[in-house]
């Protein structure tokens, strides 16, 4: 995509390896999206998809947390929640620390409909990687590893969410 790496070979490092870091995170973001959009059924947008592996992915976050995380309203997030637990794919409960708090946690049936996708997902993105070496395949790897730490967020959904602090 050349949205980003347009005249790149310009730049101080750190800016070029951001506008090539870009352009890959959207092309692979986008091939992903076609693939929750041609497998989903229709019966779960993108945005429930998306919250849904979240909340399946850090069991007991708080929808405050979660809406932080995907840059949404509360309102919003509320609004995909409900529909999630509608089709019992999402439960909410009271925090055991603070009753107050509500914690939301995916069902069975939610962890199974996060793997179904997480699998397929892996398996367009694997096709995708097929034709690199066993060489090219290291390089990739080692590359993520390297990556990861400087754009992930600190913490994970909910972790600071006692101590006020955003995740």
């Amino acid at each position: 995509m050349q949205l980003f790496t347009k005249q790149n070979h310009t730049l101080p490092g750190a800016e070029r390896s951001a506008g090539e870091v870009a352009a890959v995170a959207l092309a692979v973001t986008r091939l992903l999206r076609a693939h929750a959009w041609r497998r989903r059924g229709g019966d779960l947008s993108d945005l429930q998809l998306r919250t849904l592996a979240l909340i399946n992915a850090y069991p007991g976050c708080a929808p405050s947390a979660l809406a932080e995380y995907l840059l949404l309203s509360r309102p919003a997030v509320t609004r995909v929640v409900d529909e999630l637990a509608a089709q019992k794919l999402v439960a909410r409960r009271p925090a055991a620390a603070d009753r107050r708090r509500i914690e939301l946690r995916a069902t069975a049936a939610g962890r199974r409909r996060v793997d179904a996708y997480l699998s397929g997902a892996r398996a367009a993105l694997a096709e995708r990687l097929e034709s690199l070496t066993a060489a090219e395949h290291e390089l990739v790897r080692r590359a993520m590893r390297v990556l990861r730490p400087r754009v992930q967020p600190r913490s994970p959904l909910g972790a600071d969410e006692e101590n006020g602090a955003a995740p």
